[in-house]
């Protein structure tokens, strides 16, 4: 975690979703781009068309923007997240 660029803060980790599992839908009060470091997941993000990711792709998901990732197969998947957020707001906030 790095308070970088002003107002903002710069946060990278490791998610492991299991398989058969989700992330659930839900925003970030900025930019997301991650890279899937193991299995494979579906990335709905909405006004977007579906894709599926697999180990060594990489995304990008703009601020504010509803998205939810979906494991595909029987395996859990594994992203390195880089979030560039506003400091004064939760990182994630769960969408309907």
């Amino acid at each position: 975690k790095v308070e970088f660029p002003e107002g903002f803060v710069t946060i990278s980790g490791i998610a492991e979703i299991p398989a058969g599992g989700a992330a659930g839908r839900h925003t970030h009060p900025g930019i997301e781009t991650g890279y899937v470091l193991e299995g494979e997941t579906d990335l709905l993000v909405d006004g977007q068309p579906n894709r599926r990711l697999k180990a060594g792709d990489s995304y990008s998901i703009p601020a504010g923007v509803v998205h939810d990732a979906k494991v595909h197969g029987d395996k859990s998947a594994k992203v390195l997240a880089v979030y560039v957020v506003d400091k004064t707001k939760p990182l994630a906030t769960p969408a309907p």
